[in-house]
C-alpha cells in the first residue's frame, strides 16, 4: 500500500521504533518492576517467550517461510483457499447402527467417519459400508489388532462395488502398534508385521495411510508440546528402520502414513506445535537420501484433547472444543476429530455430537477458516514460538535417540519417566490455581451436584509401578475431591453438605471483598456450600454469627491488619463456643504463631495448595472415605 503523500510505502515518513525502545516504555509503565518478571512467560516447552515480538526477533528465521503456505497442496477450489477433513468418530457395536449414524454424521456436516473397532470381533463390513462411498467421504477404521484381515476384507468391498475404483478410495487406518505399546505393555510384533504388510498392499493408493502415528496418548498422559512432537517423531523413525528389513522403502512409508496429535487449550503453543511438527520432522529426514520431500506432504491430524476435559461444568468443554479446533486449523492440520463436550463421563448424546461437529462447520462456513492458506505465517510472535518448539523438541528427539531409540528408551523407563515429571509439573500448577480450569479449580458453580453412581468417568488409567504410561486429565484430581463430597452428601442427605461459613470483618471493604471471593471459589472447588456473612465492624457480632451458622468451617476474612488486631480475640471467642474448623483467608505473618495457639487451623492464600488442603479438611470432616 502507498503513501498518498509520497511514493513510499505507508507510514514510511514515520521513523521505526527499535523493540528495545518499547520495552523501555512498557517498563516505565509497570513503574521500575522487571520486564522479565512481569511479562516473560516461562513454560515447561520453551525456556521463555516475550509479550511481543517484531521484525527485528524473526530475522533469523528465514528458513521457516519455506514452510508457510504448506496447505496449498490441499487445495480444493471449491471449498477455498484450503480445507480439512471433519471424521466423525462411529463406535462399532451394531453395524446397521453404526452406519446409521454415520450416515447422518455426513448429512450433517461432517466429510469423513473414524469407525471404531471392537478389539474382540470383526464387523460385517457390508452391513457397515452400506452406501457410503470412500471416494467421496473418506473412511477410517481404529483398530488395536488384525489390520492385515480388515483391509483384505474393505478391499474386497471395494472391488465388488462397481462404482468405486480401488486406487480412488481416500482414508486409512488409525493403527499404531508402537503406541499401543506404550499403554499395554505388550509390543505386538505381529502386529508390525501386518502392519508392513498393509503397507505393501495399499502402496499404490495415494489416499489411503495404514499408519497413524498418535501422539494424543502421549498428550493424554500429560507430554509438553515438545515432548509430543518429539515421541511421535522418534516412532517414525523407528518405524522406518524396521520397515527397511521389511522391503518398505522410505518413499513408500513417507506416503503411507500420517501423524495424528491431540491439540490442547493453550491457543498459541498449540498452533506452533502442529507447525513445528512438520519443520523438525523434515530436518530429520535431512539424514536419509530422500531429496524430492515436500514438507506439505506431511499430513498431520489432530484431535481435541482430553486433558482439557471436565466432568464438573461441562458445557465449558464445548468453549475449549472450540479454542482447540481453531489452533489445528490455524496450526495447518489437514484433518481433524471433535470429541463430544460429554464424552469424558457418558454416550455423547446427538445432541452433544451435534455441536461438536458444528464447531468446525461454523470455523468453515461462518468464520471462513478456509479462505486463508496458512494465517499464521508471518506473524513474529507465531513463528518465534515455532522456532522455540523446534528447538526443544529436537533436545527431546536427540536424548530418546541416545537411549537407543523409540523401543529402548521405552523399555528403559525414559520415556514414562520424562511424560510424568511434565505431568507432575502439570498437576501442581493446576493445584496451585497458577494454571486456571474454570469450572473446576476457579469459579466453580457451587450449585452443581452430581450422582456419581451414574457416571463413567474416564480417570486415570495405569499404575506407577508398571512400566506403561498413565492416562490422566488435568482436572481429575479436584473432581475426585468433589465427586467425595456429592457422595457423602448423597448418601447423608443434602442438610449435610459441609458447609463454610465466611465471616467478613473489619473496615477494609476491598481487602475483605477479595478475600471473600478467594475463600468461596477455595471451598466451591470440593463442593462445600459456602454462606458469606454481613459484614460485622463489631467484634463480637461477628464471632456470635459464626458460632449461630453451625457451619463446619468459618473462615476470617478481612485485612492483616485487622488479624493483627482482633484475630486472637476472634479465635479465642470462637473457640470457646463452637467445634468448628477455624481459618483465616490470607498469610499474615507478624502474629501467625499466637493465631495459631487461639485456636486457628489453616491459612488459606495464593499459594495454597487447593488439592493437599482441600483433602485434609474432608478427612477431619469424615468426608474422605464416605
Amino acid at each position: 500500500m502507498s503513501n498518498k503523500h509520497g511514493d513510499g510505502p505507508l507510514f514510511s515518513e514515520f521513523p521505526p521504533t527499535p523493540k528495545e525502545k518499547w520495552v523501555e516504555q512498557v517498563s516505565i509503565d509497570l513503574k521500575g518492576a522487571d520486564f522479565t518478571k512481569k511479562l516473560v512467560w516461562r513454560t515447561p516447552e520453551v525456556s521463555s517467550i516475550d509479550p511481543f515480538y517484531s521484525s527485528e526477533d524473526t530475522g533469523h528465521l528465514e528458513y521457516l517461510k519455506g514452510f508457510n503456505n504448506l496447505n496449498l497442496n490441499q487445495t480444493n477450489p471449491q471449498a477455498g483457499a484450503r480445507s480439512w477433513i471433519l471424521y466423525e468418530k462411529v463406535r462399532v457395536g451394531d453395524e446397521k447402527a453404526a452406519n446409521k449414524e454415520s450416515q447422518r454424521a455426513f448429512h450433517m456436516g461432517s466429510n469423513g467417519v473414524d469407525f471404531i473397532i471392537d478389539e474382540t470381533r470383526m464387523p460385517d463390513l457390508e452391513l457397515l459400508m452400506k452406501n457410503i462411498y470412500p471416494n467421496i467421504n473418506p473412511v477410517k477404521f481404529t483398530v488395536q489388532d488384525n489390520p492385515g484381515t480388515l483391509l483384505n476384507q474393505y478391499m474386497e468391498i471395494i472391488e465388488r462395488n462397481p462404482d468405486l475404483e480401488l486406487n480412488d478410495i481416500m482414508g486409512g487406518f488409525d493403527y499404531d502398534p508402537l503406541m499401543y505399546y506404550t499403554f499395554s505393555g505388550n509390543l505386538n510384533e505381529e502386529g508390525i508385521e501386518a502392519l508392513a504388510y498393509t503397507f505393501g498392499s495399499t502402496k499404490d493408493i495415494e489416499d489411503f495411510k495404514p499408519l497413524t502415528i498418535n501422539g494424543g496418548h502421549f498428550h493424554n498422559s500429560g507430554a509438553n508440546a515438545a515432548q509430543e512432537i518429539a515421541l511421535v517423531i522418534s516412532a517414525a523413525i523407528e518405524y522406518i528402520e524396521r520397515f527397511e528389513s521389511k522391503g518398505i522403502s522410505l518413499k513408500d512409508f513417507l506416503s503411507g502414513f500420517e501423524f495424528s496429535l491431540a491439540v490442547g487449550s493453550n491457543y498459541f503453543m498449540e498452533i506452533a506445535k502442529i507447525r513445528a511438527l512438520r519443520v523438525l520432522f523434515f530436518n530429520v529426514l535431512k539424514a536419509y537420501p530422500l531429496k524430492d520431500l515436500n514438507p506439505g506432504d506431511i499430513l498431520i491430524h489432530s484431535e481435541s484433547s482430553v486433558w482439557t476435559k471436565t466432568l464438573y461444568d461441562p458445557y465449558v468443554n464445548m468453549l475449549r472444543n472450540t479454542t482447540e479446533a481453531m489452533s489445528a486449523i490455524l496450526g495447518g492440520c489437514n484433518s481433524l476429530s471433535i470429541s463430544a463436550f460429554d464424552d469424558i463421563f457418558s454416550q455423547p448424546t446427538e445432541f452433544s455430537k451435534r455441536i461438536s461437529r458444528n464447531i468446525s462447520n461454523l470455523l468453515r462456513e461462518e468464520s471462513h477458516f478456509d479462505r486463508v492458506s496458512d494465517p499464521a505465517a508471518g506473524s513474529y510472535y507465531i513463528e518465534e514460538l515455532t522456532d522455540k518448539l523446534v528447538e526443544s523438541g529436537l533436545g527431546v528427539f536427540q536424548e530418546i535417540e541416545r537411549e537407543g531409540g523409540f523401543v529402548q528408551a521405552f523399555e528403559k523407563g525414559k520415556i514414562k519417566e520424562m511424560i510424568e515429571a511434565s505431568r507432575d509439573k502439570k498437576h501442581d500448577l493446576i493445584c496451585k490455581r497458577r494454571e486456571i480450569i474454570i469450572g473446576t479449580n476457579q469459579y466453580p458453580n457451587t450449585s452443581e451436584s452430581i450422582d456419581p453412581s451414574e457416571l463413567s468417568v474416564k480417570m486415570s488409567r495405569g499404575h506407577k509401578d508398571q512400566n506403561i504410561l498413565n492416562l490422566s486429565r488435568g482436572a481429575e484430581q479436584f473432581e475426585k475431591l468433589r465427586l467425595s463430597t456429592d457422595r457423602y452428601t448423597r448418601k447423608n442427605g443434602e442438610d449435610k453438605r459441609p458447609t463454610v461459613f465466611l465471616s467478613l470483618i473489619g473496615e477494609n471493604k476491598v481487602m475483605r471483598k477479595a478475600r471473600a471471593s478467594f475463600s468461596m471459589g477455595f471451598f466451591g472447588c470440593a463442593g462445600f456450600k459456602v454462606v458469606e456473612s454481613s459484614p460485622s465492624p463489631d467484634l463480637f457480632k461477628a464471632v456470635h454469627k459464626a458460632i449461630e451458622s453451625k457451619a463446619d468451617i468459618v473462615v476470617m476474612c478481612g485485612a492483616d491488619e485487622d488479624y493483627l488486631a482482633s484475630g486472637v480475640d476472634y479465635a479465642q471467642a470462637y473457640k470457646g463456643n463452637s467445634n468448628g474448623i477455624l481459618v483465616i483467608a490470607g498469610n499474615p505473618e507478624e502474629n501467625r504463631a499466637t493465631l495459631i495457639e487461639a485456636g486457628v487451623a489453616e491459612f488459606i492464600n495464593l499459594r495454597t495448595n487447593l488439592i493437599d488442603t482441600l483433602r485434609n479438611f474432608q478427612n477431619q470432616l469424615n468426608i474422605a472415605n464416605a
